[in-house]
């Protein structure tokens, strides 16, 4: 079994603590240690960059963190695959991108339809076969979030995210709503972590050993 995980700053493993450092017990890590308990020749592949939205061209950081852009080349770069995990949304609740929550799981949606489409699953390059997708809703926001001096050491941040916490509370819902409709697995990572009292946006260490762990028991039973 070939996992592929696409996501963000959290699946790419940056910590709460601000040290910006790639932390080697993030979340597919532990997800992929759990599995091989289950199925020994479980493999991994990552694709997570911080500031990645989910079909949003950054106006200050470039159009290369809309997901949309490399999601199907990054597949067929790692096929074959057999399942792929989408976590994205986070970014997307950035005060300057005034989206709404339905307008976010729509992307989500679309993103899961790339995949479906991709023709990166197993067999070979001329095969047709597609990887099955999970679509994980990112946890609520930390209410620091609402404070626009959190973070007055990156003077671009201040303001960002206003806004972003009360969004993030109804993403779940509209995201579950439109996975159900299209037949697509939803895990709401809701049900096991929070963000990190210190940064609203990212998680502590534990949370990472958390979802990991309870990631892994989901798709053992539900995928494998």
């Amino acid at each position: 079994m070939h996992i592929f995980v696409f996501g963000d700053s959290n699946s790419w493993g940056y910590l709460g603590d601000g040290t910006g450092n790639k932390y080697e017990k993030r979340w597919p890590l532990v997800m992929l240690e759990n599995l091989k308990t289950h199925t020994a020749n479980t493999t991994l592949s990552e694709d997570s960059l911080p500031g990645r939205t989910t079909a949003i061209d950054d106006p200050q950081d470039g159009d290369f963190l809309n997901g949309t852009r490399s999601l199907k080349t990054s597949l067929l770069a790692h096929s074959p695959i057999d399942h792929s995990i989408i976590m994205l949304g986070t970014n997307d609740l950035k005060a300057r991108y005034n989206r709404s929550p339905k307008e976010i799981s729509l992307s989500l949606i679309k993103l899961a339809e790339i995949v479906h489409s991709s023709n990166s699953g197993k067999g070979g390059w001329h095969d047709t076969n597609s990887p099955s997708v999970s679509i994980i809703c990112p946890p609520i926001l930390g209410e620091l979030a609402t404070n626009p001096d959190w973070n007055e050491d990156i003077i671009r941040s201040k303001k960002e995210w206003i806004g972003g916490y009360k969004k993030s509370i109804l993403l779940s819902k509209e995201i579950q709503s439109l996975c159900l409709k299209n037949d697509i697995h939803f895990i709401d990572s809701n049900r096991f972590i929070k963000s990190s009292k210190t940064d609203p946006i990212h998680w502590d260490a534990e949370a990472h050993h958390i979802l990991g762990s309870e990631v892994a028991n989901i798709l053992s039973k539900e995928i494998y």
